[in-house]
């Protein structure tokens, strides 16, 4: 269940972080409680996640399973990540069904499986992103032995496009799934109907696929998916049998750490026969609602400077040490004029040649603590958009709080080029842009380079003892305008 809208739950998380990094996979820890399989977006800030929640599943009757089905499920899971591009999990689903009156009286049933994953991931550019994961579950068996021979193996792929300046995103999912878990079931002839439907264990392979995506508002993202697992080999039932689902639903943030998510899914699948001649498959209920909770437990930033060596220093008599200093915390909240929070912006604290960086922490939000209590200046960039600088007081008590609001940087474009000779020698020359007015003198090597608005523009080329040049150029928005000359030598 909730394979792509997980991974696309927490994007704003991993565009947080600064250097490019980034983990696209991830199973458990941060999902809804659900299944196994499904696949998160890694955390951005290194550091280690708890998660869990609650669940209820409806399933109707089945020519062979009569009468209404109910499930109840729960999930606790943790994830470890030791590095930005790097997620480990684990966790534990426990699910509870109740069975109608097949003729033999009513019947109930609980299963237990526990998973464990490894995922990692790189940002390329043009906000790309791809990743994978290798996971496995275990159905918990009669023996600790059957259980670890019969494991479900997860090979996934990632691709998705996730635009740090807007509000949306979108992924694509696939991969393989090596299934054996129809081996915790010794006598399978021996299961009732009921049970053959929320058992949930298979005796087929699958390729899990699906698109999904995002919509932020603020502190809330609001998700869609389509997702399957399509079952494959021999024996294996149609496509419209194997286990695809539509999932919606939000993710609230709650706090620096703590988030909440709810999602509701409906099965679009065809249900298979689940008689006793009939193969194990999974059978997912017909409509679902799942409520997590996530809280960042630990969240590691930059590894402090390396202690220096104890020192053996005399008391000075009579000299009274100096009072600590006052410490402060800022907060600075960065969108764009439409209100768009900025995740991948620079954000610096100018303090003379002094600069020190204000950690990303989610959404718009980046925070420094524990910084001297002074006045100073706050400096804000971002790609393609004015930067701004601004005083700040920082006093000690509660985090000074500010909002920057970055404006659209106007279009540039560039003229570039080399100055030469006849005889092929570079050439110390000025270079003029009219009718703008700026001048700049070429390198030794007659090399100039010139930033300028998008326009036309005469070029004026002159160096002493040579005939000037005027050249007409047109400069395309974020264009380059290579521009080489040759002079000839004046008239004696």
């Amino acid at each position: 269940m909730c394979a792509l809208v997980c991974v696309l739950g927490l994007t704003t998380r991993v565009l947080a972080e600064p250097s490019g990094a980034v983990a696209l996979l991830g199973t458990g820890s941060q999902a809804t409680p659900g299944y196994s399989h499904v696949p998160v977006v890694a955390a951005a800030s290194p550091g280690v996640t708890l998660a869990g929640g609650v669940g209820y599943g409806f399933t109707e009757g089945q020519s062979a399973a009569p009468g209404s089905h109910h499930r109840v499920q729960g999930r606790v899971a943790a994830s470890l990540a030791p590095l930005p591009w790097l997620d480990l999990a684990m966790g534990t689903n426990l699910r509870h069904d109740q069975h109608a009156d097949d003729g033999l009286g009513s019947d109930q049933g609980t299963v237990l499986d526990s998973d464990l994953h490894a995922q990692a991931g790189t940002r390329l550019p043009g906000d790309l992103h791809l990743g994978g994961a290798l996971g496995a579950a275990f159905m918990r068996g009669d023996s600790l032995g059957r259980s670890l021979e019969s494991p479900r193996i997860d090979l996934l792929f990632l691709a998705a496009y996730l635009p740090p300046t807007l509000p949306f995103s979108v992924g694509l999912l696939a991969g393989y799934r090596y299934d054996r878990t129809s081996g915790v079931a010794r006598d399978p002839s021996r299961y009732r109907s009921g049970d053959r439907l929320s058992l949930e264990v298979s005796e087929f392979d699958a390729i899990p696929v699906g698109i999904g995506g995002s919509y932020r508002l603020g502190l809330t993202e609001f998700l869609a998916e389509l997702s399957g697992d399509i079952l494959v080999g021999e024996g294996a039932p149609a496509f419209s049998e194997s286990p695809l689902r539509f999932s919606a639903g939000a993710r609230q943030q709650l706090g620096d750490k703590l988030s909440l998510r709810v999602m509701a899914d409906t099965s679009l699948s065809a249900r298979p026969s689940v008689g006793v001649a009939d193969p194990l498959m999974p059978v997912e209920p017909r409509f679902a609602v799942l409520v997590g909770m996530a809280y960042h437990w630990i969240d590691w930033q930059r590894e402090a400077a390396p202690s220096q060596p104890d020192q053996v220093h005399l008391p000075a008599p009579s000299r009274p040490e100096p009072p600590p200093p006052a410490l402060a915390s800022l907060e600075v909240r960065v969108t764009t004029l439409e209100g768009y929070p900025l995740s991948d912006a620079s954000v610096e604290i100018v303090d003379g040649d002094q600069v020190l960086d204000v950690p990303h922490q989610e959404f718009e939000n980046y925070r420094l603590d524990k910084i001297p209590a002074r006045a100073t200046q706050l400096r804000v960039r971002a790609a393609r958009l004015l930067p701004q600088t601004l005083p700040i007081a920082l006093v000690p008590g509660a985090p000074l709080v500010v909002d920057v609001q970055l404006a659209p940087a106007p279009p540039t474009g560039q003229v570039r080029g080399l100055v030469r000779s006849f005889s092929g020698a570079g050439l110390k020359a000025k270079i003029r842009i009219e009718p703008l007015g700026k001048e700049i003198q070429t390198d030794a090597a007659g090399i100039f380079q010139l930033d300028v608005p998008p326009g036309a523009y005469e070029v004026v080329v002159e160096a002493a003892g040579h005939e000037a040049q005027r050249r007409r150029v047109e400069v395309p928005e974020d264009g380059v305008v290579i521009l080489n000359a040759d002079l000839l030598r004046g008239s004696p």
